[in-house]
Order: structure tokens, then C-alpha cells, then sequence
């Protein structure tokens, strides 16, 4: 019933799969990518028409096509009978490091007493910046979708029809305002960019 360690070390294999989405939520791209079209499904007020789970999907994709150079890098390293170790995660603190604000990295460092490099820096300071990057980009994206939700209650209230359900004419508006500019391409392409 046990599955054997087999090129993983001593930790059994159910323990690092039992922190696989720990990892995947602090270390990788989707924490910022989850945070931002989440923000996109709210600004669009279509929580019916682009359901959660098609949100997750999206972003463990695009989650997969930021991460795929650090997955190259791992995948020689991950050979059978390669050991656990420092060597093996270094494309990963590459990837973590590159894309960190320098400011968290030193606060961490500072707030912890350890190097700039150790794990327990990085990973915090990683967390901090991605999810204020992506803090910046929901509100890039919330603003426009927002001024339209205003000029549609401002055109119901000169129209006298005040207590009418403004999704009604805004939510095609918008969509048809995201999807005449690129949108997907828009959202996507910046976020795949941001990591360089």
C-alpha cells in the first residue's frame, strides 16, 4: 500500500505529493496568475458565465506555459537514481529569485536573520511580490470595466429607469468591449511576459 521513495531521498513519495499544491500555490506563477483573472471574472460581473473551475484551469495552464523553461532545467536533474538536493532545485530558486522584488528579499532577510538566498526568505518575499504585481494588474483591470458599470448607471438614472438590473445591458457591454480590444490576448500575454 506504501509507495516506495525510489530516487526521492528518504521522504516517502506521498509526503511530496501531499505538498505539491503548497508548492504549486508559493513557488510558481499561479498565485499571481489566479489572483488576475480572478480579478478579470469579477470586473466582467460573469461569475455565471466563466464559472471558477474554468478560471483554475486557465490559470494552471497558463501556470504550466510560465513554469515549462524551469521544468526543462528540472527534468535532467530528476533523472532515476539523481539525489535530492541542493543542485536539484536550483532552477527553481533561479526562477523564484529572478522574479522577486529585491525590497522583499531584504526585508525577509532582514525579518528572519538569514541569507538573501535561503528558502525561507525567498519563497515569502516570491509570494509577496507576485501577489502585489498582481494586485497592480487587477486594478488596471478593474478601472475601465468599472467606469462602464458607471456610465451605464448614469444612463438608467437620466433614462428614469433607476431600479432596473444594470448587468442586464452593462455585462454584454463589457464583454463586448473586452473581447473588441483582445482581451484574453491582452491578460494572457501580459501575464506570460512578466517573467522574463
Amino acid at each position: 500500500m506504501f509507495i516506495e521513495t525510489g530516487s526521492l531521498g528518504d521522504a516517502p513519495a506521498w509526503i511530496l505529493l501531499a505538498g505539491l499544491p503548497l508548492i504549486l500555490a508559493t513557488c510558481t506563477a499561479f498565485t499571481k496568475v489566479s489572483v488576475v483573472l480572478g480579478a478579470l471574472r469579477t470586473a466582467l460581473g460573469a461569475e455565471m458565465l466563466l464559472p471558477w473551475a474554468a478560471i483554475a484551469a486557465l490559470s494552471l495552464v497558463i501556470t504550466a506555459v510560465i513554469m515549462g523553461p524551469v521544468a526543462l532545467a528540472l527534468a535532467p536533474l530528476l533523472e532515476v537514481g539523481g539525489a535530492l538536493g541542493p543542485d536539484l532545485l536550483a532552477p527553481l530558486r533561479d526562477f523564484l529569485i529572478n522574479n522577486t522584488d529585491p525590497a522583499e528579499l531584504d526585508f525577509f532577510a532582514a525579518t528572519q536573520g538569514l541569507a538573501a538566498d535561503h528558502p525561507l526568505v525567498v519563497v515569502p518575499a516570491f509570494l509577496v511580490s507576485e501577489l502585489g504585481e498582481a494586485l497592480h494588474m487587477a486594478v488596471v483591470i478593474l478601472l475601465p470595466f468599472a467606469i462602464v458599470d458607471l456610465i451605464v448607471a448614469q444612463l438608467f438614472l437620466l433614462l428614469g429607469l433607476p431600479n432596473q438590473p444594470l448587468a442586464l445591458v452593462s455585462l454584454p457591454l463589457k464583454v463586448l468591449l473586452f473581447l473588441a480590444i483582445g482581451g484574453w490576448q491582452a491578460v494572457i500575454s501580459g501575464l506570460i511576459e512578466g517573467y522574463g
